[in-house]
């Protein structure tokens, strides 16, 4: 799922009343593996030295650990 899909997911879910244990975990590991996978982009950008799509995919991985620590400080009740 892209980011873009996770994110959508995830403001829609807690519009409607929150985020249950299941789906943040499922959200969590979705966000981890695209996270994972934009890292690995980034390397590879910084070798071909492509700075407009370097800066707009560090900023999407900011974007993503933003995310990913709302994520984390998440508390269940």
């Amino acid at each position: 799922m892209s980011c873009s899909s996770i994110k959508h997911r995830f403001d829609q879910l807690q519009a409607s009343g929150g985020i249950d244990f299941n789906a943040a975990v499922s959200l969590y590991n979705e966000l981890k593996g695209s996270l994972d996978a934009h890292r690995l982009e980034l390397s590879e950008l910084q070798q071909t030295g492509d700075s407009a799509q370097l800066s707009h995919l560090q900023q999407h991985i900011k974007d993503g650990e933003d995310m990913l620590s709302s994520l984390q400080k998440m508390s269940l009740h």
